[in-house]
Parts: structure tokens; sequence; C-alpha cells
């Protein structure tokens, strides 16, 4: 949970993110391409309640020193954590904040912190994932998260370099039917950006729970009928291997700057 403090970005990475988002998003404009930058965490089963702990010591400790970053927080069911924090600008990541904060707290107490943290895994690392907005479908308004629906289920979909834009193309085809069909099923579509290799695109779907997830899903297919299957059965030709994880978010774990 190294938030930005692992990211000390220089001017050839700024250059180069900005490239990679023109160069994997070329059918759509700047303003629908909204950056990410994630750190995953990859906790041991032993070290969970651990991890949570010390996440919510790290909070209250931006809470009560009002720090200047906000992120939000999701619990993958593997035991995955991922952090979140939107890239408002490229320029934000020839910055590192938590710099400052540590001044702020002190270093030695700040640097106590990422000792526990680092005791909960042995894998984890920081990378930028892309919201296109332009295959997302969420007609009542572009948000990643919704009121009242923290469950999250996570989509993986990865192609190889020759078929992204067939993919892409795919992926709208029935983001179209979605619409033509009113359908309740909202979902937002991210690619990898820097930091990833290979090609992917990953879907998200909040709900409130499993098993809501699971009554929207078969009210899905009922609606969109068979006129989905071609346009399913066309994606699934292009994908090299698929999986699926379900998850929640965290506000618990989640900070917001005031």
């Amino acid at each position: 949970m190294k938030i930005l403090k692992t990211i000390s970005a220089s001017n050839t990475l700024k250059s180069k993110l900005l490239l990679l988002a023109l160069l994997v998003l070329p059918l759509v404009t700047v303003a629908q391409v909204q950056a990410y930058l994630v750190h995953e965490d990859q906790v041991k089963p032993s070290k969970h309640n651990d991890y949570i702990e010390v996440s919510k010591e790290f909070k209250a400790l931006c809470e009560k020193h009002n720090f200047s970053e906000s992120w939000s927080v999701a619990q993958m069911d593997d035991g995955t954590f991922l952090t979140i924090t939107p890239v408002e600008k490229f320029a934000d990541l020839d910055e590192d904040p938590m710099e400052d904060f540590a001044k702020t707290v002190g270093e030695e107490k700040f640097t106590s912190y990422f000792e526990r943290f680092n005791e909960c895994y042995d894998k984890h690392g920081s990378y930028i994932t892309l919201l296109n907005e332009n295959l997302s479908y969420m007609p009542d308004g572009m948000s990643t998260t919704q009121e009242g629906q923290n469950y999250r289920r996570w989509i993986f979909m990865d192609v190889a370099a020759k078929n992204v834009s067939k993919t892409r193309e795919a992926i709208k085809a029935i983001k179209d039917l979605f619409a033509q069909k009113n359908s309740k099923m909202h979902y937002r579509i991210y690619q990898n950006g820097f930091g990833h290799v290979g090609d992917r695109f990953v879907v998200v779907i909040s709900a409130k729970s499993a098993l809501d997830y699971e009554q929207i899903s078969e009210d899905n297919w009922k609606l969109l009928g068979e006129e989905a299957r071609p346009l399913f059965d066309n994606l699934n030709s292009l994908i090299s291997s698929y999986s699926e994880i379900s998850g929640w978010m965290r506000p618990d774990l989640s900070y917001s700057k005031q």
C-alpha cells in the first residue's frame, strides 16, 4: 500500500504515459480517457487482519494531518487489495506527495507504517489503468462508485496485440445492444496502461451483493435475447484468456482529502 510513494516519475515516464494513452485508445478523445494509478497488494491470508489494522491506522493518520491525496480501496476475494488513485493530470506523476507528508508526521513514524504493510505481503506493485468511457455502458452518468453498490465483479479479457482494434469494435457493438435494449446492467471498461505486459480489457460491474449481481445478469440475458449470442461469440473468438473475480469496495479503508 505505497500509494504514490513508489512512483517518483520522470518527464520521460510522463511522456510515455501520454503517448501510451493516445496509442491504446485512438478512437476516443482525451476527455473520454481517465487514468488511474493502481497499487496492488497481494496480502497473505495469515496477514489479512494485520493489513486491515494498519490500513485503518494509516487512514486515521491521513485524516488527522489532512493529507492532500485521495484514494479508494477494493478487496478481491483472493486477498488482493487495490488502492486506486485518480490521475488528474500526467504532471502529477512527477510529484511524490508522500515525501512532504513523511516530513509532516515524522520520518520514523511514517516509515513504521510501511514496514508493517510490507510484512503483510511478498508481492506488490503499481501500474496505470485507463477507463475507456467510449466503451463503457453507464447511461446514468459515468461514475466508478454507486451508492449502496459496493459489490464488484471484475472480468479480465486478455487479447493478442493484433486483435486489440477488433476487440474494441466487438465491445462497442455489445454496448450498442445494451443501450438499444435499455439494459439495467451497467459496466465500465478499462484498458491496460503503463506497467502492464500484454493487452487486456477489464469489465467492472457494480451491484449490491453477489445475489444481486446474479439476478441482474440473469435478467440481462433474457432482455438481450438471441441478438446477443453472435456478438458475444465474436468477442470470445478474439480473446486469448478470460477470468472473473469478485470482491468489494472498502470505504472503511478509503480516504478522501478534505
